[in-house]
């Protein structure tokens, strides 16, 4: 339960110490086992560890696939998808997506089909394919709200978030003020949930409502004011995604500053791609005037 309310790091050490126990002192544990590791794997991702979670998932799989193991090798394939992305691979991540749910039952919605349906949405805002993202959610969203998961609050927060995001991908840049509405009624809904990490994915979707109204300044303020959030939360890939987009926003040399340093973040967790990271993690910030910044090495064309 500690995932579900953000303690990512004493999550992470419980769910180490339950893994050592139940390798070296019990048998027949194969579920525990995959259920501690589910745990400790999300609570790297939400910290944005992806460099320790890209180290173990190979080896996890492995095993998984070699033991017949299909609800962890679902867990591995589906949940932890991000890492493929990270690696700049979404064909390796989209097919890893389907290889799973080819062994999986098709009968009812479960909540791997719900994990499935978040990593192609994801997917899809990776490669900027939207409205493909919107169908993904769209489409499965009443036999989500059927399945009854929505009442579990973990899943609830972040399956309005993957909802809004879609949204806000697909606005129009504000034209579409349906969705813009949509994506705001999701936020505050986000918002009322008491969890450390509703908040600041709230803030980060009506940032970019703002954003889309063409509220310049209170798009950034919201901007900064997830970042410390995130940055609080532990959650430091969406601290450095939200940076980003601030540093577009804000442009000059304080902007190219916060872009670079997102970059180099990202790129220590072996993120190739940091602009197709941020897009899918912060949609909806498009079009605007284009500025130039150098890096060590390399010029980048940024949308601001």
């Amino acid at each position: 339960m500690l995932t579900w309310g953000g303690r990512w790091k004493k999550a992470l050490d419980l769910c180490e110490q339950s893994s050592e126990v139940l390798r070296d002192r019990c048998t027949g544990v194969a579920w525990e086992l995959t259920i501690a590791n589910r745990y400790k794997l999300s609570a790297l991702l939400h910290m944005g560890q992806l460099v320790e979670a890209t180290r173990r998932v190979p080896a996890l799989l492995s095993a998984a696939l070699e033991q017949g193991n299909l609800f962890g090798a679902m867990e591995l394939r589906t949940r932890l998808n991000l890492i493929w992305l990270a690696a700049d691979d979404p064909d390796r991540a989209r097919a890893e997506v389907i290889e799973a749910l080819k062994s999986w039952p098709n009968e009812g919605f479960h909540l791997q089909h719900y994990t499935s349906l978040h990593a192609l949405t994801q997917i899809e805002l990776y490669t900027g394919d939207y409205e493909v993202a919107w169908k993904h959610v769209e489409g499965q969203w009443p036999a989500l709200e059927d399945s009854l998961l929505l009442r579990t609050p973990a899943v609830r927060v972040e399956a309005m978030q993957l909802r809004a995001r879609t949204a806000l991908a697909t606005s129009g840049e504000g034209r579409d003020t349906g969705k813009l509405r949509l994506a705001e009624k999701w936020a505050r809904k986000m918002e009322k949930v008491n969890m450390s990490w509703s908040k600041p994915f709230a803030t980060l979707v009506l940032a970019t409502v703002a954003q889309q109204r063409g509220r310049a300044a209170q798009s950034r303020a919201l901007l900064s004011e997830a970042a410390e959030i995130f940055e609080r939360a532990d959650m430091h890939l969406y601290a450095a995604a939200t940076r980003r987009r601030l540093g577009e926003k804000l442009g000059g040399e304080r902007g190219q500053q916060l872009i670079a340093e997102a970059d180099a973040w990202m790129r220590e967790q072996k993120i190739k791609n940091p602009e197709a990271m941020t897009r899918m993690l912060a949609p909806g910030f498009r079009n605007g005037p284009v500025f130039l910044i150098q890096t060590v090495t390399e010029t980048v064309r940024v949308i601001v």
